[in-house]
C-alpha cells in the first residue's frame, strides 16, 4: 500500500509539472501574438528580459536544519510573470536517524518555475513563485567514500516573496513557503521526512 500511495503521489506531481509547463507555453504564445499587433510603447512595457538568480535558505529535513542553494535561469515578462528553469542542492549533509547505522543524506533537484507578481509598487513587488520538478536523494554510509543516489522523487513548492529593485539590474528578495516531496520510501524514510517549510534570500539580475 505504501508503494502504491507513493506512485499515486508521484503521478499527481508529474501531472502538475506538465500542466504548469503547458500554461507557461500558452502564455508565451499569447503574449507573442499581442506583441505582434501592439504599438511600440505597449510592446516595450511587456517586453521579455533575461534573468539569472541565486538564492539560499534554511529548511528542515529529517528533523534537522539544512542550508540549500538554488540557481534560476529564465525570462521575465515585465509586470506580469517570470518563468524558466531551476536547480537546487543542499550544501549541508543531514544525519538520517531512521536507520541504525550512521548515514548522511543530501539531495539535488531541478525543474521549471513560474513566478506571479500580483502586487507591484514602483521598486517594490510581492510575488508568488511556484516550482515543480524532480531529483534524487543521495546517501553515504559510514565507510563510503562518496554519496550515491538512493531515491528519486518529484517535488513542488510554493512561496511568497517580497522583492525590492536595488538597481536597474539587481533585485533582492526575501520570503518563505512550503516544499513537498513524493516518491521517497527507502532507508526507513518517507515523504514527510522531507516535506518542510523553508525561508529564502534571493538575488536576481535582470537584463
Amino acid at each position: 500500500m505504501k508503494n502504491l500511495a507513493a506512485k499515486i503521489s508521484a503521478f499527481k506531481f508529474a501531472t502538475m509539472f506538465f500542466m504548469v509547463l503547458a500554461m507557461a507555453a500558452s502564455s508565451f504564445a499569447e503574449l507573442a501574438g499581442m506583441n505582434d499587433n501592439s504599438t511600440t510603447e505597449s510592446g516595450s512595457s511587456s517586453a521579455m528580459t533575461a534573468l539569472v538568480g541565486l538564492g539560499g535558505g534554511n529548511s528542515m529535513i529529517a528533523d534537522d536544519g539544512v542550508i540549500f542553494m538554488t540557481l534560476r535561469i529564465g525570462v521575465d515578462v515585465k509586470q506580469l510573470f517570470a518563468t524558466g528553469a531551476w536547480f537546487t542542492s543542499t550544501i549541508e549533509d543531514v544525519r538520517n536517524y531512521n536507520v541504525g547505522h550512521k548515514q548522511m543524506l543530501n539531495y539535488n533537484a531541478f525543474g521549471a518555475f513560474v513566478e506571479l507578481f500580483p502586487l507591484r509598487f514602483d521598486k517594490f513587488a510581492v510575488s508568488v513563485p511556484i516550482k515543480v520538478g524532480g531529483g534524487a536523494v543521495n546517501a553515504m554510509d559510514k565507510g563510503d567514500e562518496a554519496f550515491e543516489s538512493e531515491e528519486y522523487f518529484f517535488t513542488a513548492d510554493m512561496a511568497v516573496h517580497f522583492n525590492y529593485r536595488l538597481t536597474k539590474m539587481l533585485e533582492v528578495s526575501v520570503g518563505g513557503g512550503y516544499r513537498m516531496f513524493a516518491g521517497i520510501d527507502k532507508n526507513n524514510l518517507e515523504n514527510m521526512d522531507f516535506n518542510t517549510p523553508f525561508g529564502e534570500l534571493r538575488f536576481t539580475i535582470k537584463e
